[in-house]
């Protein structure tokens, strides 16, 4: 969309969502002024219409402004008109008890991965406590499985939107060899990546279509990589029920394989 639709003043009190929301303690008027390069009496004028509508609220004892409750109302309001969050309780479940570890649900945005949901065992060791607001697609699993489904067209332009950054000493960097290790996903039905964003984990991924045959999501394993990289036997045992779980999801989304996946 052309740049000249966008409205300054809203751009920046989004900004300003943006940046409290890295910080769970909040941030004085003065902090977020140096952080965002805004003038303070603009930054102030920002901030009183976002309490206003309960979007921030201001802590007298920290002198802070922190994210507001009407944010969580939005967020509830989205996943409840979410099919796939709605959709994913019984799958998510069962796939957590049968694999014994942590399981995520997540989808492509902008092209970039947003995990809508997370799901754990009571036997899963795998200690991922926090729903990242947005992750890399190239270098995790979730966003693997989704890029491999997806019209080379499309993988493209995420590419060149957001390159092939590295995080870690494996992560995947070069084009060429990305657009072969999805061929594999493809042909495999999972993604399997092993401490390219998160060196801590080895995260199995498979995706879910929806009825027109799309890429809509991935459920995704996640493992404790100094465990599981050495445990082939297990590895390929859970990437089987991650696939399959994600194949019953579908279905329950209206996909129809027509025998080609």
């Amino acid at each position: 969309m052309s740049e000249r639709y966008v409205i300054p003043s809203i751009e920046r009190a989004l900004g300003v969502l943006e940046t409290l929301a890295q910080e769970p303690r909040g941030h004085s008027l003065a902090e977020l002024g140096r952080r965002m390069d805004i003038p303070k009496s603009t930054l102030f004028r920002i901030l009183v219409t976002l309490q206003k509508h309960q979007c921030v609220v201001w802590s007298d004892d920290e002198r802070t402004f922190r994210l507001g409750s009407r944010l969580w109302e939005f967020g509830t309001s989205f996943l409840d008109h979410s099919d796939l969050f709605q959709a994913s309780t019984t799958h998510m479940k069962r796939l957590a008890e049968t694999s014994r570890e942590t399981v995520f649900l997540g989808c492509l945005e902008d092209g970039e991965v947003i995990y809508l949901r997370r799901m754990e065992s009571p036997k899963s060791i795998t200690m991922v406590r926090k729903l990242k607001q947005r992750v890399p697609a190239h270098c995790t699993a979730t966003g693997v499985a989704i890029l491999a489904f997806m019209k080379e067209s499309e993988v493209s332009a995420i590419l060149d939107r957001h390159g092939l950054a590295s995080y870690s000493d494996t992560t995947l960097t070069d084009r060429e060899k990305f657009m072969q290790r999805l061929a594999t996903v493809r042909n495999e039905g999972y993604a399997i990546v092993d401490g390219e964003y998160n060196r801590e984990l080895l995260c199995i991924s498979a995706p879910i279509f929806d009825h027109r045959r799309q890429p809509a999501a991935s459920l995704t394993v996640a493992m404790v990589s100094s465990q599981a990289r050495f445990d082939t036997a297990r590895v390929e045992g859970t990437a089987a029920l991650v696939r399959e779980a994600a194949r019953a999801f579908s279905r329950d989304l209206g996909y129809s394989a027509n025998g080609s996946r």
